[in-house]
């Protein structure tokens, strides 16, 4: 009996040395061992007629370069980078670190998701013939802060906060992604959106041009921009006049710390007419907010801070 409770105690121990696989990880491998199982099926189609071939031919050829070509260029998996790999909750900021109240957390997950900074920035970049530029992440999560209606408060329910997303990038994917950004938006500088906009009761179609600038750098982290996009005078396509109106300015905050890059926007841009407990009230508070996000990745990049 004490032998079997010794090889007991023996399997339990050796088990808690075991490093157990992230889920993310156990489901990338057997996306690629489907993957592996599918090729190895048609390989094999392909040798059994190269053979039939051969037969009919009456030519002596060897068939060993298709499969070892297969072993080199099929069945070769991409290796996981070592270090963490899915992002923790924990890496994201938490509601008490946002100056502007919320009271709502929503979130989600992903895997092999673009890295987004702003869609109309992405639709410059694909006339311009930049679409190469954009960055594949390896995970992400995201969040978005929402504050619902109190008392006596005239902002409808689920008032827009911030939203966060964080991606894991490969390995240099992480270092060159600024760059990469950098040239879209000096080829974005004056693009102009011809786009349907609700104006008073009904919908006008304008013409704006969009203009996009790093107001800040490197405040945060191993890379940070603080990106401002301001929008033109509109104007009403169909009668080529100026309409009186004006959208307001857009703000967000990138940031890099390790193979993490985060990209914090601030639901409101900053002067726009809306109840005071949701503005934002000056770039200095972004700024402070982008040094706490950083912070918030350490816990998470790889390297760890």
């Amino acid at each position: 009996m004490r032998d079997d409770l010794t090889f007991a105690e023996r399997m339990h121990r050796d088990l808690r040395d075991v490093r157990w696989p992230e889920p993310a990880e156990i489901r990338a491998r057997a996306r690629r061992r489907s993957r592996r199982t599918a090729l190895a099926a048609a390989t094999a189609v392909l040798a059994v007629v190269s053979v039939s071939a051969v037969a009919v031919g009456g030519r002596d050829r060897a068939v060993a370069p298709l499969a070892s070509w297969a072993d080199r260029r099929l069945f070769q998996a991409e290796p996981e980078p070592a270090g963490r790999a899915e992002i923790p909750q924990e890496a994201l900021l938490e509601p008490a670190d946002v100056s502007v109240p919320s009271n709502v957390r929503l979130g989600d997950t992903g895997l092999g998701e673009q890295v987004r900074v702003d869609p109309l920035l992405e639709s410059c970049a694909d006339g311009r013939g930049l679409s190469g530029q954009q960055t594949v992440s390896r995970y992400s999560r995201s969040q978005t802060l929402l504050q619902n209606d109190t008392h006596g408060q005239a902002w409808s329910s689920g008032g827009p906060v911030l939203t966060q997303d964080v991606y894991r990038l490969a390995p240099g994917a992480a270092a060159r992604f600024f760059s990469g950004l950098d040239r879209i938006v000096t080829a974005c500088a004056g693009w102009t959106e011809v786009a349907p906009r609700p104006l008073g009761p009904g919908t006008v179609t304008v013409s704006v041009a969009h203009t996009w600038r790093a107001v800040e750098r490197d405040f945060a982290g191993d890379e940070a921009v603080l990106l401002r996009q301001a929008l033109s005078q509109p104007v009403d396509v169909a009668t080529g006049k100026p309409l009186d109106v004006q959208f307001p300015s857009d703000t967000r905050m990138v940031v890099r710390v390790g193979d993490l890059v985060t990209v914090i926007v601030p639901a409101t841009g900053l002067g726009v007419d809306l109840p005071s407990s949701l503005r934002w009230t000056s770039d200095a508070e972004l700024l402070e907010l982008g040094r706490t996000a950083a912070r918030r990745l350490c816990v998470a990049a790889n390297p760890s801070c």
